[in-house]
């Protein structure tokens, strides 16, 4: 059997906390049983938590919540997941040599993403208009929110 693998995007890691959706447990109804959490996402999120202009209100308690879902669940390479209801594995991924991204620019993270999608056939999970368009054209399934109560897969 195949196992599903999605990588997770700093957009979608606001989701739990902006609209309240299980964003685990919405990949696993869909199938999929490993996300993967590229290091430079959480770093981008961390900038997201301590930027003192960056975000307000709802936007920084998203960027919390989705910080401590993944201090919660996921674990590195190696390490035996110990909490949470959900039975996908969660893993932060650092990115290889050729992979790795300067600044931990935006722009750069998504090319880390399409790249590292493209070479593990793994699914993306965005709500980054730009990216998924981009992630479509390169044939990677999207997997992004839809009507503000579910997640859903791009054709």
């Amino acid at each position: 059997m195949l196992r599903k693998e999605v990588i997770v995007d700093t957009n979608a890691l606001l989701i739990p906390g902006i609209f309240g959706i299980d964003i685990f447990e919405e990949l696993e109804r869909l199938g999929y049983l490993r996300v993967i959490v590229p290091k430079e996402v959480v770093n981008e999120l961390n900038q997201l938590r301590q930027r003192p202009a960056g975000l307000k209100g709802k936007e920084r308690m998203a960027a919390n919540v989705g910080h401590s879902l993944i201090q919660k669940y996921a674990h590195t390479s190696g390490q035996k997941q110990e909490h949470g209801p959900i039975r996908c594995t969660v893993t932060i991924e650092e990115p290889e040599e050729e992979e790795e991204c300067g600044g931990g620019e935006v722009g750069d993270t998504d090319e880390l993403i399409a790249a590292l999608a493209l070479k593990r056939k793994a699914a993306v999970l965005t709500n980054d208009e730009e990216l998924r368009t981009k992630l479509t054209q390169a044939g990677i399934v999207t997997v992004y929110l839809r009507g503000r109560n579910r997640l859903e897969e791009s054709d």
